[in-house]
């Protein structure tokens, strides 16, 4: 009975251990995302009706390295 216990709580840990960093990847992607986009292609990223700010002043006119 003993071992049937630890072995749920850790599924449980295993699977609470996926889930935040399923969370974390998707947060770093999602704040990398437009740095991204706005190296890859300039005028594509320029077209978005609701883009609050221009491509240039958020994350072009700094110095991106070229991979």
């Amino acid at each position: 009975m003993r071992q049937h216990m630890l072995n749920g709580w850790l599924v449980v840990a295993l699977v609470a251990l996926v889930c935040l960093l399923g969370i974390t990847a998707y947060m770093e992607v999602r704040r990398d995302l437009p740095r991204v986009a706005c190296a890859r292609d300039l005028k594509a990223i320029g077209k978005k009706a609701a883009q609050p700010e221009n491509c240039s002043t958020t994350c072009c006119g700094s110095a991106i390295p070229s991979a």
